[in-house]
């Protein structure tokens, strides 16, 4: 379990879902207000698109199909529009949580303001590596089912290896399939779980809201940044999981470094294996452990 400096051992599946939920708890209003000022803009944008956007009304008549081209146009124009600005905004409420819940980890506290910030300055990177695995998983499906799904495991961990490492757009999806590597199937279920889970959390929601009579796109929004930052929490936990798995941390390895010769003029060891690197180096090449600044 995470000891407020880090997770140090891997985790189980039943504590990564508990970890997430203790997480999700400890700062459930900063993770509520970052997805529900998200959701409130993609609403505002899908109320304003369904009224610059005019759909073709069906006719009754079976053997007119004169309607169609315009339907058909219309409507893929409005789920552009309301996917484009879903696409642009809501990595910045991903990034945040995912910064928030990673502090929390290691027992730090961080500040709303400072994690959208931070968000907001990785925000073109996190487009470019939701873009490439997007792609990659929807040809995948294409092919067939089961590349995709393999696909979607071997890349899951791509964002937070992206803001928590600074990997570049590449190196996180190659950090992200070497996190998961040999954890394929216990990937597949802890997330399959979570998902379950969500899934029942929002029908339930979906019930609740329904009972006020057809809300609108954003208070339904809003609704759903009850739940929406579990997925990105549990990827955090997750990733520190499978970290400490591929790079333990070694009270040896630090106390021979301790004990040891010191670097080279331009060197340095890594506090984790003892190999020593460049300056500045920002991973081990050994044990791929990032390095202090």
């Amino acid at each position: 379990m995470a000891s407020g400096e880090g997770i140090a051992s891997e985790m189980s599946l039943g504590e990564v879902v508990s970890e997430t939920f203790n997480l999700f708890q400890r700062d459930f209003v900063k993770y509520f207000v970052v997805f529900a000022v998200v959701e409130a803009v993609i609403g505002v944008v899908t109320i304003m698109a369904h009224q610059a956007v005019q759909i073709p009304a069906v006719p009754t008549s079976p053997t007119d199909l004169s309607w169609l081209p315009g339907y058909l146009g219309a409507t893929f124009e409005l789920y552009l529009i309301v996917e484009g600005i879903t696409l642009v905004v809501l990595p910045v409420a991903e990034g945040a949580t995912i910064k928030i819940a990673a502090e929390a980890i290691e027992g730090k506290r961080m500040s709303l303001g400072a994690s959208v910030r931070f968000a907001l300055s990785k925000l073109v990177w996190m487009w470019a590596v939701s873009l490439i695995v997007g792609i990659v998983v929807i040809l995948g499906f294409v092919a067939l089912i089961v590349p995709g799904i393999i696909l979607a495991i071997m890349f899951c961990l791509a964002l937070p290896a992206l803001l928590l490492e600074n990997t570049g757009v590449l190196g996180s999806l190659s950090r992200s399939r070497e996190l998961v590597s040999h954890r394929w199937l216990k990937t597949f279920a802890t997330f399959l779980v979570l998902g379950l889970i969500v899934v029942v959390i929002a029908a339930v929601l979906g019930v609740v809201g329904g009972l006020f009579g057809g809300a609108s796109p954003v208070a339904t929004g809003i609704l759903s940044a009850i739940y929406e930052p579990i997925l990105p929490i549990a990827l955090t936990v997750y990733f520190f999981s499978n970290r400490a798995r591929v790079s333990p941390s070694s009270p040896t390895n630090q106390a021979t470094i301790a004990s040891g010769p010191a670097p080279m003029p331009g060197m340095k060891f890594c506090p984790n294996c003892g190999t020593q690197l460049l300056a500045s180096a920002t991973f081990c090449s050994n044990c791929g452990a990032k390095q202090p600044a």
